[in-house]
């Protein structure tokens, strides 16, 4: 399993965590350190300050695609997994504007604010990835680039 971004609170067993930005990396870092044990990975080169590996040297067949969430579906594609169930992917805004499950980002990180430009993001990783069956498990979505299931049906 990949976590992407502040999700390694929610599965600190994860065999990966991936984030793309530095400044995210910055903030994060320490705790991360204390709960994390799984890969640390960025597309970002300037993370390896932090300790984290950078992929944006990995060659050809991987790339981020633009956010965190379309990075971490390549990076498990990359890596060989044959399926992919996406949680908490609902490329959306929330109740009240919010934009993320934890709440805004503080002053200086981004606020998902590239969000209109995911659906094309998310559609060029579906080509890419076509030989990957990704299954959108996200209770409510905007995210139409990948067919949708059940997350209970999934796992049986």
């Amino acid at each position: 399993m990949i976590a992407v971004n502040t999700s390694f609170r929610l599965a600190p067993w994860a065999d990966a965590l991936f984030a793309m930005d530095e400044p995210w990396w910055a903030l994060h870092i320490k705790e991360v350190r204390d709960v994390f044990r799984g890969d640390l990975c960025s597309s970002s080169q300037h993370v390896k300050r932090h300790g984290v590996r950078s992929l944006g040297t990995m060659g050809r067949g991987w790339e981020p695609y633009g956010n965190s969430g379309a990075g971490a579906v390549s990076l498990a594609a990359f890596a060989g997994a044959a399926r992919v169930l996406l949680l908490g992917y609902d490329c959306k805004n929330g109740p009240g504007g919010k934009v993320h499950w934890h709440g805004n980002h503080p002053r200086g990180l981004g606020n998902a604010g590239s969000m209109p430009k995911w659906p094309a993001q998310f559609a060029k990783l579906a080509r890419a990835v076509a030989g990957v069956e990704v299954i959108n498990c996200t209770r409510d979505t905007a995210l139409t680039a990948f067919p949708r299931g059940e997350l209970g049906e999934c796992l049986a």
